[in-house]
């Protein structure tokens, strides 16, 4: 395909109020929010692309004149749920960054513990192998050196005499966790818990999962669109499995939502927090926040849903999460 045949393929770029005649086009109804209001809501505070992706969660006419139009959709509809995508990405976040600080936490203390251990030999094993891994040479060692420019790791650098080329050698357990990402740190935590063969290796899956949401949400994706999507394919931890049977959803409901990637992974989100992070206050915080979103925020526009089958049972499956993991002093009555 030659240059100008790329072009002239290429999807034309929509002026605002032409993306609103498209969106009318689709039997998307302005009747709770105006035009006018839908077309301010675009200027000012989202664009056009993420608010449309809520569409995935509406059904369409699959007859008749409207065939492939949607069912009772209001933009008004699409508005908020954009909004309480945002409140639920920003709770995740949250509860995914404490997650891994308190694995850090966690590893150290449980080093701190085993006399084969000073803090140094584990990290000299683990880098040892990523220096020498015929599969994925000096993956670490080369996102660590990534850091060397950045004002927050300089003084590391100096101090520990980091070079790029060298393997790097006798760095302690809480410098070395200061230069590496989450998947990082997911990667040493499979080679320390299988090296001395540690209960907590159980944790390894789930917390694969739970970097794949933190990185969707640290990178402000969208997590509340399709999610009737049938995308997960991977075997439930047992773990997962016993949660949800203590918080009463059967095997019929948890076998449907679990094949959702991203109801997968706020799941095992939800788990892991409650069986990682110690500090009572944290978890308070989480729990406070999770009942103001859920018996506040997600129901304000309760009614806009009331027809919508796939948000409804969506929306009980995590209440019976929240009501057993969660409690707090606010009424968990039913709010659909």
């Amino acid at each position: 395909m030659d240059a100008i045949t790329a072009v002239n393929t290429l999807e034309k770029m929509l002026s605002i109020p032409e993306m609103i005649q498209h969106l009318i086009e689709e039997n998307v109804k302005f009747a709770i929010c105006s035009e006018e209001d839908a077309i301010k809501y675009l200027i000012n505070n989202n664009y056009y692309y993420k608010v449309a992706s809520f569409k995935s969660n509406f059904e369409v006419y699959k007859y008749g004149e409207l065939k492939d139009k949607y069912i009772n959709l209001d933009f008004a509809y699409l508005k908020d749920l954009a909004i309480i995508d945002y409140r639920v990405r920003r709770l995740f976040f949250y509860i995914t960054t404490s997650i891994e600080h308190y694995l850090k936490l966690r590893i150290i203390n449980t080093i701190e513990s085993m006399s084969e251990e000073d803090g140094y030999n584990i990290v000299n094993l683990f880098l040892d192998k990523d220096y020498n891994d015929t599969q994925y040479p000096k993956r670490t060692h080369e996102n660590i050196m990534m850091k060397k420019d950045s004002e927050y790791y300089r003084h590391i650098f100096s101090q520990y005499n980091l070079q790029e080329d060298k393997k790097i050698e006798n760095l302690p357990i809480w410098i070395f966790f200061e230069l590496i990402s989450f998947g990082e740190l997911i990667r040493f935590f499979k080679f320390f818990t299988n090296y001395y063969n540690l209960e907590d290796k159980k944790y390894f899956k789930i917390l694969k999962e739970v970097k794949n949401l933190r990185n969707a949400v640290a990178h402000n994706s969208c997590i509340l669109s399709n999610l009737d999507a049938k995308d997960n394919n991977k075997r439930f931890s047992d773990l997962i499995v016993d949660y949800l049977n203590q918080c009463g959803i059967c095997k019929k409901i948890r076998d449907k939502k679990l094949k959702n990637s991203v109801i997968m992974q706020m799941t095992c989100a939800l788990y892991l927090f409650n069986e990682i992070v110690t500090s009572d206050g944290i978890k308070q915080y989480v729990c406070e926040e999770i009942n103001e979103l859920f018996y506040g925020r997600i129901v304000l526009n309760k009614k806009y849903y009331a027809k919508n089958d796939l948000l409804k049972s969506v929306y009980h499956y995590f209440n019976k999460i929240v009501k057993k993991n969660f409690k707090n002093q606010i009424d968990k009555r039913a709010f659909f």
